[in-house]
C-alpha cells in the first residue's frame, strides 16, 4: 500500500470519526447519513463505487444500487448484512479492504450489550437505506 493510499485512507477515516461523533452521538442517524459518514468516500454519494478513494483500492468498488438487479431481483438482506457487519465468510471483496463496521459501529462507553444492539442497529439502518436504493435497471 503506498504512502499516498495510507494518508487518503487515514485522513478520510478521521473525518468519518469526527462527522459520527458530531452526527451519530445518539446512535439513531439514519441510514442515508451512516451511508455519507462511513460509505460514500469508497462507494460514492450515489452509491455507484465512484468514491474518491475507490481508484486507490486493489479490488473493484461494487455499484451498490445494483445489489437487486445482481441478485434477480431480490434484495439479499441477510447477506448484506453480513456483509457490512463482517460476519461474511465470503471473499466479495478478496482481502478485506472494506471496515469491519460491526467493530467499527461498537460504542466503547456503554455498556456491552447497548453498545452491540446500537451496533445491530446502525447496520440494520444501511440495510434499509441499501434496499431503498436499488436500481433493477
Amino acid at each position: 500500500m503506498s504512502c499516498r493510499l495510507v494518508f487518503i485512507l487515514l485522513c478520510t477515516s478521521l473525518a468519518a470519526c469526527a462527522s459520527r461523533q458530531c452526527l451519530d452521538t445518539s446512535g439513531s442517524a439514519p441510514g442515508a447519513a451512516l451511508f455519507r459518514i462511513n460509505c460514500a468516500g469508497c462507494h460514492g454519494t450515489n452509491a455507484q463505487g465512484n468514491g474518491p478513494i475507490a481508484e486507490y483500492i486493489d479490488a473493484a468498488v461494487p455499484d451498490l444500487t445494483r445489489i437487486s438487479a445482481r441478485n434477480g431481483g431480490e434484495f439479499p438482506a441477510e447477506r448484506v448484512y453480513r456483509v457490512i457487519d463482517g460476519q461474511s465468510g465470503s471473499s466479495l471483496h478478496g482481502t478485506r479492504h472494506m471496515p469491519v463496521w460491526g467493530y467499527e459501529f461498537f460504542e466503547p462507553e456503554a455498556n456491552d450489550a447497548v453498545a452491540h444492539q446500537n451496533a445491530i442497529d446502525k447496520v440494520d439502518r444501511l440495510v434499509a437505506y441499501l434496499r431503498s436504493i436499488q436500481e433493477l435497471k
